[in-house]
């Protein structure tokens, strides 16, 4: 074992003395608040957020029944635990584009269970309020609620277009969230 140099004990002091500024600084820090928790997943190029209160689960892309005379963005209907579900192509309305979705989220809507068709499958994420971008409010026109500063896009399951009735297509200002 070395002795102990007047420097070593020097450095020691210095330590503590940080260590008890430190720990005697007050934080003017608010407690953060959480705005939103959601189910993260990728459609196109975009990554959305899915409120987990209307979230019912999220499954592997199941087999799709198309029905004749439907908007392109509307993919037909399926079966999820012995109900018809109708499957909403999410890429499509956002005017993301895509690939082939690889999953499906079932929300819950007014009119009962909806399919949003995903790409991928992200994560689950807690959205802070001081994460979301003050340019980007919620707009009627965008089926949109908010937008966090790393560019995930909340949607709001009550504004798709499914809700705007049979056969019409999403609005003009459904098709960028970025514009």
């Amino acid at each position: 074992m070395k002795p102990r140099h007047e420097s070593d004990t020097s450095r020691e002091e210095i330590l503590a003395r940080r260590a008890e500024r430190l720990a005697a600084t007050t934080s003017d820090d608010k407690p953060r608040r959480i705005a939103a928790q959601v189910a993260l997943v990728g459609a196109g190029a975009q990554r959305l957020g899915i409120p987990v209160e209307v979230l019912r689960e999220i499954v592997p892309m199941p087999d799709i029944t198309a029905l004749p005379g439907l908007p392109r963005w509307l993919l037909g209907i399926t079966h999820v635990r012995g109900e018809i579900v109708g499957v909403v192509d999410l890429a499509s309305i956002l005017g993301a584009g895509g690939e082939r979705a690889g999953a499906m989220a079932v929300v819950q809507g007014t009119g009962g269970p909806l399919g949003l068709s995903v790409e991928s499958v992200l994560g689950f994420r807690d959205i802070y309020e001081d994460e979301l971008s003050a340019q980007m409010k919620a707009d009627s026109q965008r089926p949109i609620q908010a937008m966090t500063k790393d560019l995930v896009a909340i949607i709001d399951v009550e504004r798709l277009p499914v809700a705007y009735g049979e056969g019409e297509s999403p609005r003009a200002g459904t098709r960028a969230i970025t514009d």
